[in-house]
Parts: C-alpha cells; structure tokens; sequence
C-alpha cells in the first residue's frame, strides 16, 4: 500500500468503527472537501501534511507516522505502543477459560470479589495469586448468579455520564473474549499495559488485530486499540453502584447548549443564503 491507500484505509476504519458518517465528514476533519478526496483518490492531488495533522489532531489513536511511512500499526494501543497486527489464533493460546482465582462463601456459592482503585495495580500480579485474591473485599448480590463475578472501582472521568469517577461496576468473566465480545458494550479489561480500564468495546481482531475501545466521555478522552497480547482478563459489565446520584440540570444544560449551538448556526446559514 501507498500513502494514499493507507490514507483511506484509515477513513474506511473510522467509517466501521463509528467514528466518522461518511467520506465528506471525514474531508471536513482532515481541511479538505469531497472534490479533494476524489482528487487523491485519482492521484491527481497528494495527501497534505495538513490533512495529515488535522487527523491526528481529531483522532490521536490513527497513527499518522504508519500512514506516511507504512512503519509500525495504524492505531496506537491506549499505552502509545505500536505492535504488529495478530492473527485469530494467536489470542486464543493466551486465553484464561476460567479465572486464575474465585471466591466462594460458606455455603460453597461463589462470592463477588471487589477490586478498589488502590489495589488495582496490585491486582495486574495478583490476580492469579489466592493469597492476594482473598485479602480482597467479597460481597453477596442481589440477581447476580450464574456464572463469575468480579467488582471493580470506576476511576476517571471517561465514561461520564454513563459511570461516575469511584462508582463501581459488576462483570461477568468472559471466557473466549476472542469471539464473545459483543459490539458495542462495556466491558472491564485487564492489561499488562493498560492496566484496568472500562470501555466500550468493539472486537476487530480478525480485521485489524486489536479490540477497539471507546469512551462515553469522547470529547476528552479518545478511542483506542488494545492489543490482544497484553489481555489478561475480560468482564463483560452486568450492573453498577454508585453513589452519585445523576443530576438533570446536567442534562438540562447539555440540551440548552445544543439548542443554541443551532439557533447560532440557523443564523449563519440564513446569512449565507439571503
């Protein structure tokens, strides 16, 4: 591949992956228009350091050094890393089927082990070692059954409003996480470089060798990919606590904000027509 085909294979991930609607929207966020894009598309025009800038700029994951050079992946792992793509099969080798721990009560029912933001570097060694698995809080839940649970500390502010900073979410183990990651849930993901995070995911390990992870919070905190080798555990989120209970104002003034973001561009385009 040339620049340019690494250029729109980046458009046609974004396109897949949500990110842009289409190729004019994706011509506005690089500084040029569709008349552009064909220009490229033909090799009549190259593609431009600016449009090169202006993409990373909006998507910081797209690798712009792999576009121009063909060096390294075409999306950043969430640790800055550029690795190599993966095969299916490669992932499946390192897959736990069932967690290297579980907890039960007296009565021998599985309990549901509470992994707190202070211990969640510790958990990236421990989560295979019993002696540190049991020191952790277990707890008993309501209509939580049928399977493996484990809890963990929301920390940060990238799935507002959707989760709280210190609220806490309930997963269930997913065992070939390679296959059963379903599109667009959220998921706690255990990695060696990453550590623990909470996102949307989207499984493209057979198209592009990475599980794509988005924040609900995206204005601040852009979408990433993860590499399959540096999983260690998958749960998919059945439930969360929080203490915070959402305010409407928010809402309120969200929608406010939108609505004179349309009123001002209403008025502009009126200007431009009379």
């Amino acid at each position: 591949m040339n620049v340019k085909d690494r250029f729109f294979k980046a458009f046609e991930y974004l396109k897949e992956m949500g990110s842009v609607k289409n190729l004019q929207e994706f011509a506005d966020i690089v500084g040029t228009n569709k008349a552009g894009m064909s220009d490229i598309k033909a090799d009549r025009k190259k593609v431009s350091l600016e449009n090169l800038t202006n993409l990373a700029i909006r998507f910081p994951e797209i690798n712009i050094s792999w576009i121009a050079t063909g060096m390294g992946s075409m999306i950043f792992s969430y640790s800055e890393k550029a690795t190599s793509n993966l095969s299916v099969k490669e992932p499946e080798q390192i897959i736990h089927r069932v967690p290297q721990v579980v907890t039960t009560d007296v009565d021998g029912r599985n309990t549901i082990v509470l992994v707190p933001v202070k211990a969640a570097a510790g958990y990236l060694n421990g989560y295979g070692d019993p002696e540190f698995v049991e020191k952790l809080p277990t707890y008993n839940l309501p209509n939580i059954q049928n399977g493996v649970f484990r809890m963990f500390q929301v920390n940060g502010h990238s799935m507002f409003p959707t989760l709280h900073n210190g609220s806490y979410v309930v997963g269930q183990f997913v065992e070939n996480w390679v296959k059963d990651i379903k599109e667009d849930r959220v998921y706690v993901i255990v990695s060696r470089n990453d550590g623990i995070i909470v996102k949307r995911c989207l499984n493209r390990i057979k198209k592009y060798g990475s599980i794509y992870c988005k924040s609900d919070n995206r204005k601040e905190y852009p979408s990433f990919a993860v590499q399959p080798e540096d999983i260690i555990e998958v749960w998919e989120c059945k439930g969360m606590l929080s203490f915070e209970l959402p305010n409407p104002a928010d809402l309120y003034d969200r929608v406010s904000d939108l609505e004179a973001q349309l009123y001002f561009l209403q008025n502009s385009i009126n200007k431009k027509l009379n």
